[in-house]
């Protein structure tokens, strides 16, 4: 496999495992099924974009 593929794959997965994290400290901390839900969905989001961002910024040289 290339390694930039390898990277985003790493990336997106990093991304699931803190967006699971946070969905379910949201859903034990309030009980909410919603809440639980939009924050994993931010958090996966923001983790994923600011890995490829990362990764774009490394891959530029």
């Amino acid at each position: 496999m290339n390694e930039r593929k390898v990277m985003a794959l790493f990336a997106v997965a990093v991304g699931m495992i803190c967006a699971l994290t946070a969905a379910f400290w949201r859903l034990a901390r309030t009980s909410s099924v919603d809440q639980a839900v939009v924050a994993g969905g931010t958090v996966f989001v923001a983790v994923v974009t600011l890995a490829f961002m990362v990764l774009a910024y490394l891959s530029a040289d």
